[in-house]
């Protein structure tokens, strides 16, 4: 089994890297196209709502952890923001129409469509999100 691990700072400007750093690992995990582009959507989203919503439970600012494992094929992102479960949420039901349609909302029934499951846990000050993929 091979592991990959980043360190993150829960800010906009960290997202470019997270970007880049999954390109990087792709070829040595082994990840099609597709399972590339799977995951860095997925984390596109929940980083972004980490850097957008979260709240730090304390000190200053959130540490991020993103993790990507082989065999099975699974993403782990870990921080130390107030506990949030993201998978208790329902994904956004689609508008009726474009002009009902509001911006956001819709990044979790990305991340559903794009795993094949997600569990999430909390435990000693650290939030835990697992993300399965074919």
């Amino acid at each position: 089994m091979m592991i990959r691990e980043v360190q993150l700072s829960a800010e906009v400007a960290e997202m470019p890297r997270l970007a880049a750093w999954v390109e990087a690992e792709a070829p040595g995990l082994g990840l099609s196209d597709r399972q590339t582009y799977a995951i860095q959507l997925c984390l596109e989203e929940v980083v972004a709502n980490l850097v957008m919503h979260a709240r730090p439970a304390a000190g200053a600012g959130i540490a991020v952890t993103v993790r990507i494992e082989d065999a099975p094929l699974r993403v782990t992102v870990e921080d130390d923001a107030e506990p949030f479960d993201l998978t208790a949420l329902a994904p956004a039901a689609p508008a009726s129409s474009l002009e009902a349609a509001e911006a956001g909302g819709l990044g979790l029934g990305l991340v559903t469509a794009y795993t094949t499951a997600r569990e999430y846990r909390s435990e000693g000050g650290l939030n835990r999100l697992t993300l399965a993929f074919d």
